[in-house]
């Protein structure tokens, strides 16, 4: 007997990895690899937050609302503006399935997060990157190339997070608008991404209220440093919001997740000084790394592009075995650094030791 697939699953570039290759990362690295919030400070509030949770959150199904009243306070919309998801990763693979059908395109930077060109080959649209471009302050987006091609193809999509990962590239307000209505004008969805929101600031969020067309995605995986939660949010326009609540599953998220974030949405004064320490974090590792003569992008997010140059071969080896992190991309515009998640100066702290002791042995 035959089963019948979609289609586009019998796409053979259509690969995801499998759990069962997986490993723990060793404790006794410094993890700087995943752009994870392990500010020591916030994770003890959220741990204490845990074990104060009831003894029934594990035996009983999820009750949501009082999540999406609090949540609407802190995010300053109304709550029939939001829509709890597993992660951002559920909020950007329910915008696919509510909007984007077989053949139609969908268009999303490059490089990006891993998942918008899995689910345009997962849903079987028409993928049209729109490549980020190298320049001497780090790669940029050619937003007047980006908006003709929206006005000459149409595509049911646009994707863009804001900053960008892995390039950490942002648009400004202005440039935003000018985006969000050339959508519009062309009858497109336009998602933006702001997984790392309040790391960078700025926000979109207001705008859900006069567009039907602009979905944001959230995620408490970033700043509120709980990755392991998997849990998320949409922001849109109520009537946008009610199209994508039908395709969402029984039950948004679990109850762990729901009753953790309801009472850690009291600690938001913590989450923000968790923030501005991996901020001043980063700009201490920025200048030390400048100090010792290597090149630094700017970019936005929780995390810093290194260039080691002609150093870096000696720099990978002395870090090999003592700190994750990326240490090279294969994309054009970032060729030549690596990344380094960031966090509060104590972590970082070593992983600069390490990197002027091979300095050092180099000179």
């Amino acid at each position: 007997m035959t089963i019948r697939p979609r289609p586009s699953l019998l796409n053979p570039e259509l690969q995801r990895p499998s759990g069962l290759q997986s490993q723990p990362r060793n404790p006794a690295l410094i993890w700087l690899d995943k752009n994870e919030n392990l500010d020591p400070e916030l994770m003890a509030i959220s741990h204490q937050v845990l074990s104060m949770l009831p003894a029934d959150v594990l035996a009983t199904y999820p009750e949501v609302g009082a999540l999406y009243r609090k949540l609407g306070a802190w995010a300053d919309v109304s709550p029939d503006s939001l829509l709890l998801t597993p992660g951002s990763d559920g909020t950007i693979r329910l915008v696919y399935e509510a909007f984007v059908e077989p053949g139609d395109g969908v268009i999303y930077t490059e490089p990006t997060f891993a998942m918008y060109p899995v689910y345009a080959q997962m849903f079987g649209a028409l993928a049209k990157p729109q490549k980020y471009e190298k320049s001497p302050d780090g790669p940029i987006l050619d937003l007047q190339h980006l908006m003709a091609r929206i006005q000459q193809e149409k595509p049911k999509l646009v994707c863009l997070p804001n900053p960008d990962s892995p390039t950490g590239s942002v648009l400004s307000p202005s440039n935003l608008r000018l985006l969000l209505t050339c959508c519009e004008s062309a009858g497109t969805v336009l998602l933006i991404d702001e997984a790392y929101h309040p790391f960078f600031a700025e926000t979109v969020a207001s705008w859900t209220g006069q567009s039907r067309n602009l979905i944001v995605a959230r995620t408490f995986a970033k700043a509120w440093g709980v990755a392991g939660l998997r849990i998320g949010y949409a922001i849109a326009h109520p009537q946008t919001i009610a199209l994508i609540h039908k395709m969402r599953p029984m039950y948004e998220v679990s109850t762990l997740a729901t009753e953790f974030m309801v009472r850690m949405l009291d600690h938001v004064d913590a989450m923000q000084s968790s923030v501005q320490r991996t901020l001043a974090g980063k700009a201490y590792f920025a200048q030390a790394m400048r100090a010792l003569g290597f090149t630094v992008m700017n970019n936005e997010g929780n995390f810093l592009h290194v260039g080691f140059g002609e150093n870096g071969p000696a720099v990978h080896a002395a870090l090999k075995g003592r700190v994750l992190y990326r240490a090279g991309f294969d994309m054009p515009c970032l060729a030549g650094f690596s990344r380094f998640s960031m966090a509060p100066r104590g972590i970082l702290e070593p992983v600069v030791g390490i990197i002027e002791q091979a300095k050092r042995d180099i000179a």
